[in-house]
């Protein structure tokens, strides 16, 4: 093989790894854009929170999801593992935040599967909301969990976010203080 053509096999087989290197970058950039994208806060575009009926896990009865103190309304689903491993963490708080006069209530809906296998004896089915699916995708239409809603004793949206965020480790942090 003469010298010219084996530089030029070589140039050619360096354009092309090249060439691939780039478009496994771009896929790439792009894949990690797009989990950026999915770790956003959520967005329920409420300002208010509804009134709505819901179905309570403890004792079965039926009520109205009135807001009347100041609550964390956090949002879990069945199938999320995520989601299960947040609730020994939640039963910590649950209790800390009704002492200091913050409601913190589970909000799931009708059409989840498991959810006695979920919550497994846990201390929360005492604050679960169970909402029908329609009422439930009115508030979250995307189903983002584990997410929270922080609302005002007027029904008053005044942050959201996913749980662990910034904004719910500051929550923890005012409710727990040295406990964290």
């Amino acid at each position: 093989m003469h010298i010219n053509t084996i530089w030029q096999v070589i140039i050619t087989g360096l354009a092309f790894f090249t060439l691939l290197s780039l478009i496994l970058n771009i896929i790439i950039i792009k894949k990690l854009m797009d989990a950026k994208n999915q770790l956003s806060a959520p967005t329920f575009n409420l300002s208010t929170f509804p009134i709505t009926s819901a179905i309570s896990l403890w004792d079965h009865s039926s009520l109205e999801t009135k807001i009347e103190t100041p609550s964390a309304l956090i949002f879990l689903a069945t199938n999320c593992p995520k989601c299960k491993s947040k609730i020994k963490k939640i039963e910590k708080l649950i209790s800390i935040a009704h002492e200091q006069g913050v409601a913190v209530k589970i909000v799931i809906h009708n059409k989840m599967i498991n959810i006695d296998k979920f919550f497994n004896n846990s201390s929360l089915i005492k604050d679960i909301w169970q909402l029908n699916f329609e009422d439930y995708k009115a508030i979250n239409p995307q189903e983002i969990s584990p997410a929270y809603l922080f609302v005002n004793e007027q029904r008053e949206v005044e942050g959201q976010g996913m749980v662990d965020d910034e904004n719910w480790h500051y929550f923890e942090q005012q409710l727990l203080g040295n406990e964290s």
